[in-house]
Order: C-alpha cells, then structure tokens, then sequence
C-alpha cells in the first residue's frame, strides 16, 4: 500500500492513494485512486482517477486486465479497459499492452452552444526491462493511439478551458503517441533510476519533451520512500518542473 503527493512549477498538483493484495499464490489485485489539480487559463480543472486492476502469473506467461475512470464529467472523462500479456525471466521482462478508451468531451465555443461529443482510443504498446548486471536494468517502453475523431479538426474546441502547462492537465492525457526509455542502478536496498521521455498531444500536435531523476531508500523493515524531480520541456508551453513523493508501506507476515 502507498500515498503520493505530486506538484509541478504550473500550480498542478495531486494526492494519491494504492495498494496490491493477494488474492491467491499468483494472483493480484490492485486498487489505486487520485485527485489531481491544475491551474488551467481560464480557469481551475479537477480530476478524480479511479482504477481496478488484476494480476495473474500462469508460468512463464502471466496476463494483466484492468478498468478506470478519469476525469471530470464537466468537461472531460473517459471509461477505460486494459489488457497485457507478459513474460519474465532472469534475463528481464517483457509485456504487451492493449487499451480501450471510450471519452466524452464537453466542447466549449464563444460562438455556439456547448456539446458533448463522445470519441474512442484504442491504444497498442509494449514495455520491456532488461537485466544487464547484478545492479544496473534498463527499461523501454511505449504506446500508441488510434483516435475515432480527429481532434485537431474540431474547430469549436475552446482548448483554453481545459489547457494548462501542468504534466497533469487534461491535454496531456489525450495524446497521440508516448515512449520513454530509462536505467536503473541499485546500490543495497537503495536504486537511483534515470528516465527519459516524449509524448505528442492530439489536441495541437505538440510534443513533449521529459526527464526525471528518482530515488528509492527503505526507512524501517516495512517502509520505503520514493523522491523523484521531473523536467518536462513543451513545444506549446516551455519548461515545467514538477517534484514527487511517495511512500510504500509492505504488510504481510
């Protein structure tokens, strides 16, 4: 189980709470919910995330599926489903994703009158991570997604009503395409990792560029921490610098 704060230099900031429980010798489930803010340019824009996922390892294979809930029914929301198929070994772990993304988008114009317009993702990608010594590991991933509107030919989208240049406004989470590629060194029970990062919007086209720098240390048998400082660099908005805190509470016998 876990809590987390995130905040950003654009006013964005979020809380968060999760946890993983088992449910059997090889299954899984996991919970997580988060309440999110930015300071958009007209105005502010809440968001609530609540998710539901479960974990089962059949050996060597094992499958992922999961459903959430995102967004603020004001504006924008989506109801989401996901699948993965995975396999892990000594050598590393390798996963294959799929999710389905079934939005509703409340346009806002000067010019006429609001609308809900419902849209759909569907979304493909893969992530890996490989071991590459008894402390050093690499990871790599990516998605990609398939929109049933084209957002950027929605001429009545007043997108200054849901914008912000935080990492966690609304715009960033309608992208076109992400990838992200990492290494990660372990010192005892201690890791420092460094993640590279960009993702293209669908709104504008614009794209993003984002690195971090976390680190992980143990406070007590059962506790550890997580800090992690992030810098994301936007076609559209410039520089924001956002930093994270976690803490990983492990029970059991």
């Amino acid at each position: 189980m876990g809590l987390g704060a995130d905040g950003d230099s654009a006013d964005g900031r979020s809380i968060s709470a999760f946890g993983d429980f088992g449910i059997g010798e090889n299954t899984w489930l996991s919970v997580t919910a988060n309440s999110s803010r930015t300071e958009g340019f007209l105005r502010s824009n809440d968001t609530i995330l609540a998710d539901v996922g479960f974990d089962h390892w059949f050996e060597p294979v094992g499958i992922r599926v999961g459903g959430s809930y995102w967004g603020n029914s004001d504006i924008l929301d989506s109801k989401d489903l996901r699948a993965s198929v995975y396999a892990r070994g000594k050598v590393g772990s390798i996963s294959l994703d799929y999710q389905k993304r079934n939005f509703e988008f409340d346009l806002q114009s000067d010019l006429l009158r609001g609308r809900t317009v419902e849209f759909s993702a569907d979304g493909v990608g893969f992530s890996t991570r490989l071991t590459l010594g008894e402390k050093l590991s690499f990871h790599l991933g990516g998605m990609s997604y398939d929109y049933s509107r084209n957002l950027r030919l929605q001429p009545d989208i007043n997108v200054l009503a849901f914008v912000a240049a935080s990492r966690l406004s609304m715009v960033n989470s309608l992208i076109d395409d992400r990838i992200n590629a990492g290494l990660e060194y372990k010192f005892g029970l201690r890791s420092i990792d460094v993640t590279a990062g960009q993702w293209q919007t669908v709104v504008d086209g614009s794209e993003v560029d984002s690195f971090s720098v976390g680190f992980l240390t143990p406070v007590s048998d059962r506790v550890d921490m997580e800090f992690r400082i992030s810098l994301d660099d936007s076609e559209a908005f410039g520089k924001t610098t956002s930093f994270s805190f976690y803490v990983y509470y492990f029970g059991g016998s």
